[in-house]
């Protein structure tokens, strides 16, 4: 049986807060994005989704210049990134240090102002 930890700071509940309000405001980013063509949803794919060494990131489905990744646990704390590209808009994040848990993927172009979250599990 596992417990709650009553001691998480004051400063985790902030950074969960303001993580979670970049999740809401990312996801409103892409609907009012006039890069998105209406008709198609842009999105940047993960998988295995959940996965326990490696994690693809497919961005060929993006007309972006230059696309930035990065990774953050759920506490919104920025995950070490080990990143291989594998062709043209798909890269491979090793993720076998990660502890077990949920994860976000931040995907972003200050070119084209695209920004999109997407979760995955690592297990």
């Amino acid at each position: 049986m596992t417990t709650f930890n009553q001691n998480i700071s004051f400063t985790r509940i902030l950074l969960l807060g303001a993580f979670l309000m970049l999740c809401v405001s990312v996801s409103a980013q892409d609907v009012n994005n006039p890069a998105v063509a209406k008709s198609d949803k842009v999105k940047v794919e993960v998988f295995p989704n959940p996965t326990s060494d490696y994690l693809t990131v497919d961005l060929s489905k993006l007309d972006l210049k230059s696309p930035k990744i990065e990774i953050r646990n759920i506490v919104g704390s920025q995950m070490r990134l080990d990143v291989e590209k594998l062709e043209d808009k798909k890269h491979r994040v090793d993720v076998k240090e990660y502890p077990p848990g949920y994860y976000l993927v931040l995907v972003r172009d200050d070119r084209s102002k695209f920004q999109q979250t997407v979760r995955f599990s690592k297990k």
